[in-house]
């Protein structure tokens, strides 16, 4: 059987359909957790938002992306791996148990980041 695009796209709107079953017109996800996602689509998620992170970091000003314009967040099975975020332990390879660490690591750097500016 070859599967190309039309089967995918029907494979999307099932999906899709299922998860409107339990939006109830409020944003119940606050966590990485929360989002009724496979593991991988989780990943890309996480490695979306450091992406949006590090661009907004770029259009404050506070960082200016030379030397550093790929691979904010790359997401593996046991570790992840980051030239611009250290994720707390300072590397550019780090180990993780769940998804939700990266996700919160993410914010703290982040949130740290800004706030150092704001004190300057």
């Amino acid at each position: 059987m070859v599967v190309g695009r039309k089967h995918y796209l029907e494979c999307f709107r099932i999906i899709d359909k299922e998860i409107s079953k339990h939006r109830e017109g409020t944003n119940t996800y606050k966590t990485i957790d929360d989002l009724p996602l496979s593991e991988l689509q989780k990943r890309c998620v996480l490695e979306w938002l450091a992406w949006k992170m590090w661009s907004m970091l770029i259009e404050l000003g506070i960082e200016d992306g030379y030397g550093k314009s790929y691979d904010p967040l790359l997401i593996e099975d046991d570790k992840c791996h980051s030239y611009i975020f250290d994720l707390g332990d300072g590397g550019r390879h780090h180990s993780y148990e769940t998804l939700r660490e990266i996700e919160e690591k993410l914010m703290k750097e982040v949130i740290e980041i800004v706030k150092e500016v704001e004190e300057e």
